[in-house]
This record gives structure tokens, C-alpha cells and sequence, in this order.
């Protein structure tokens, strides 16, 4: 998932870090982190934004109407599960971002919602419907 660039960015990187240590190579999980750091992975192939969208919270997201938040924490920030009290906070933004919905939904029946509000619409609907195939994933192994 990375470019050509970032790869050889990485290179470098490694090597500087062995030529700094006096040939001692950075450990894998290092190494990982540095990836991780220039490029996420796509949700659909990192093992934890799906893994954490099939798991006891993920149901209870889905259920609660803060999935989408969830998911989105997920790909930004990677593990651990968020606690507690980052969940509130989720909750309170995806109530407020269910407010939005409603608003946008009124002014484009009415003709004023604009492009920057109908792309994030899509964007929200596009990140359900990938939620919700990441959970049929689920039902069908469990079958």
C-alpha cells in the first residue's frame, strides 16, 4: 500500500538508523511504527480497524449510532480500543454528526446544501456501507 517513494523513504531510514547505531538494525515493530507513521494502511487491509468493527464494541457501536466515528478512530489512530471515556466522546460526535445529517438532508430537500455538505454525506454513507461489509465478513465466518 505504500508508494515507491515512501518505500525508499523507508530504506533510508532503516539504513540511517543502522549507520547511527553502529550496524545494530531497528527492530520489526520500529520499523512498523516509522511505516505506519508515512502511511496508514487502507482499512480493508490493516488487521485492526476490521478487527475492531467485528468485536463486542464494534456490535455495540453499530447498535449505539457511533460506528462510523468508531471506525474512522480506528484508521486514524490504530490500538488500543478507545476507553471509556474516548467512547462518550465518540458518542457525543456522533450525535452531533446525526444532527448534521439532518440538516444537510433539509437544505438539500430545499436545494441549499452545499457540495463541501453532500461530499461528507457520501463519504458518511460510503463508510457504513464498508462498516457493514467488514460485519457480513463476520456472520459469514461464523457460519
Amino acid at each position: 500500500y505504500m508508494t515507491d517513494i515512501e518505500l525508499r523513504a523507508m530504506v533510508e531510514l532503516i539504513t540511517a538508523h543502522a549507520v547511527s547505531t553502529k550496524g545494530v538494525w531497528p527492530e520489526e515493530g520500529l520499523i512498523r511504527v516509522w511505516a505506519f507513521d508515512l502511511r496508514k494502511p487502507p482499512a480493508r487491509e490493516a488487521t485492526y480497524p476490521p478487527s475492531l468493527m467485528r468485536s463486542e464494541m464494534g456490535d455495540r457501536a453499530l447498535e449505539e449510532g457511533w460506528a462510523i466515528e468508531l471506525f474512522a478512530v480506528a484508521k486514524k489512530y490504530g490500538p488500543p480500543p478507545p476507553p471509556r471515556y474516548m467512547q462518550g466522546k465518540l458518542k457525543e460526535e456522533a450525535a452531533n454528526n446525526a444532527h448534521r445529517v439532518r440538516v444537510i438532508t433539509l437544505n438539500h430537500g430545499a436545494g441549499r446544501a452545499t457540495q463541501d455538505e453532500l461530499d461528507w454525506l457520501a463519504w458518511r454513507e460510503a463508510e457504513m456501507k464498508e462498516i457493514l461489509a467488514i460485519r457480513a465478513e463476520k456472520r459469514e465466518t461464523a457460519a
